[in-house]
């Protein structure tokens, strides 16, 4: 058998054996958290922030949800003119002050947390909603 044959064989032996679990949902979770009454958006991938997340909104639990911020809402955080990179959320039991604060905060200043801060991590951030329709189980 050809190399390139033997690379697909077992390619194709492994997919057979897998099933979807453990399988990061392709168009990701959606997340709505609170911080202060205000509210925003995150997408997520990576199977285990999605569990830690989940596992913050089924117990109501407050604590520091961070990411790194961009520009534009993504397409899934309107109106803020600001998103966290899907792939630098995370669940943490502490982070530093100087990303700590609101939604408007962010917003007010974005060149700011932007350019110099560069995370958003509220400490008192509530995870409220999980959008059924947004990937994932």
């Amino acid at each position: 058998m050809g190399q390139s044959k033997w690379v697909l064989a077992l390619v194709a032996a492994a997919l057979m054996g897998c099933d979807d679990d453990g399988v990061e949902p392709a168009d990701g979770v959606l997340f709505t958290i609170e911080v202060s009454g205000e509210t925003f958006q995150t997408r997520v991938f990576d199977l285990s922030v999605i569990d830690a997340l989940d596992g913050r909104l089924a117990a109501g639990t407050e604590g520091v949800v961070l990411g790194s911020l961009r520009a534009g809402d993504g397409g899934f955080n309107a109106p803020w003119g600001w998103h966290w990179e899907a792939s630098t959320v995370e669940v943490a039991d502490a982070a530093i002050e100087l990303c700590d604060g609101r939604p408007s905060m962010v917003e007010a200043d974005l060149p700011y947390w932007i350019d110099t801060v560069g995370a958003f991590c509220p400490w008192g951030a509530t995870v409220v909603a999980r959008d059924p329709g947004a990937g994932g189980a």
